[in-house]
């Protein structure tokens, strides 16, 4: 593990080498009428009286927005994929991390340090087999006429979640206190030692701005996963969503201000015309790259899915939606690449499979480790109107990562179904530019 304090935000007209200058000024503009200028000449010029400042507004009066105008920059390097998840499990931050869908990924391993070093011998083994396997795997896509990325892409199926990373990271103070006390009490030890030294790092520039960082029951409850008992017939289910009312009465109320209750009977008593092209007015002038109006943030939608890690990884960076995971689980079995299965490769993918599932067996709590890039959990997802037109511009588009596109497809095709006016628009860049030109 290699974390890094890259770099903060500080007052460049004042000076200093700390943020939480900043953080004491834009305190007081709430109870002092002086410009803001001076508040920040003032708190630049005394920098433990505004740490002072920063203990009591934060600890004393509970206002710890203040800290949110801190902000940390972080090289986070040698960190397994398993670890990498929970880091951005975190809603308020911003991570941009190494692919293993674009760089060729050589034998790149964390070993937990809770292993033991006949414990580690092992782990190792079979890890390297998983690596060779991988190498195996490209070469022969290779051979077979895929081109590189797409060798790679399908090739990282078979890499074990315990395959190292790296990841650009950026973080205000207050998520970043909240990210350390949750980290601290997690299970794993790799976890628990990233938040130590993100906390040692950040402790020397701003110590003012963490100071709840004891664990409590819900930090702990937070790293309780679901466990996996059966794997459902389909992994695309649409459990419940709401239909084109939802949004088609928002868009009376605000066009001709009416309270909501005579909005919703006005849409009821419209006709299928006039509802269309209540909707037709409102995408007018909306671009490509456009968020939709507010009111498609009315709209709910919820999912199950069974997905890969490999998909997951891509899902995961949707953090403005709610997700409950479980646990990866050999249950809900594999995805394998349809490249992988033409080319004659499926035999050795689910050897690997094996393999890896024997050896994750012998690793009590620590198993997800020695899990692959193929292996699944099931996540209950809840994500708004607005929020699945960004989705699905990203992951229906054919840019996208084939497994998170087949996902979104077939989640966007029973939204289109259900509320066939509110998601009218909806479709990758590449399927739908053209209704914008």
């Amino acid at each position: 593990m290699n974390i890094q304090l890259a770099g903060y935000n500080t007052d460049i007209q004042n000076g200093g080498n700390t943020p939480e200058t900043l953080s004491a000024a834009y305190a007081r503009i709430s109870r002092d009428s002086r410009p803001i200028s001076t508040l920040r000449k003032e708190a630049a010029a005394e920098v433990e009286k505004a740490r002072a400042s920063n203990r009591c507004i934060i600890f004393d009066y509970g206002h710890g927005s203040v800290a949110e105008h801190a902000v940390f920059n972080f090289d986070v390097l040698d960190v397994s994929r398993l670890a990498a998840e929970e880091l951005q499990s975190f809603r308020m931050a911003s991570f941009t991390e190494k692919s293993q869908r674009y760089i060729r990924i050589g034998e790149d391993l964390v070993v937990p340090p809770e292993l033991n070093r006949d414990e580690e011998g092992d782990y190792r083994e079979c890890a390297s087999k998983l690596f060779q396997l991988y190498n195996r795997i490209y070469d022969s896509l290779r051979s077979s006429g895929l081109a590189k990325d797409k060798a790679k892409e399908d090739a990282r199926y078979v890499l074990p979640l315990a395959t190292s990373c790296q990841m650009g990271m950026t973080v205000n103070a207050r998520e970043l206190e909240l990210m350390v006390r949750r980290l601290s009490c997690h299970p794993f030890a790799e976890v628990r030692m990233i938040a130590a030294r993100l906390l040692e790092l950040v402790m020397e520039a701003a110590p003012s701005l963490f100071l709840f960082l004891e664990p409590t029951a819900m930090d702990t409850f937070a790293h309780s996963l679901s466990p996996v008992q059966s794997s459902p017939s389909d992994c695309v289910v649409l459990l419940d969503c709401d239909d084109d009312s939802k949004v088609g009465s928002l868009l009376i109320q605000w066009s001709i201000g009416s309270s909501l209750d005579s909005s919703i009977k006005m849409w009821s008593e419209l006709d299928a015309q006039s509802r269309e092209e209540l909707f037709t007015d409102a995408f007018t002038g909306l671009g490509i790259h456009d968020s939709l109006p507010r009111m498609w943030e009315f709209f709910s939608a919820e999912f199950q899915l069974v997905l890969s890690a490999t998909a997951y990884a891509q899902l995961k960076r949707h953090r403005m939606c709610s997700r409950l995971v479980s646990v990866y689980d050999p249950i809900l079995g594999v995805t394998v690449p349809a490249s992988i299965s033409g080319a004659g490769l499926e035999d050795d993918l689910m050897t690997g499979m094996h393999e890896a599932e024997t050896a994750a067996g012998t690793l009590g709590k620590l198993y997800p480790y020695m899990l692959t890039n193929a292996h699944r959990r099931r996540v209950v997802l809840s994500m708004n109107g607005r929020e699945l037109y960004h989705f699905s511009r990203l992951r229906e588009d054919a840019h996208a990562q084939w497994d998170i596109r087949e996902i979104a497809h077939i989640m966007m095709s029973s939204l289109r179904e259900k509320a066939p006016l509110t998601f009218m628009l909806t479709g990758g860049k590449s399927e739908v530019s053209d209704l914008f030109n």
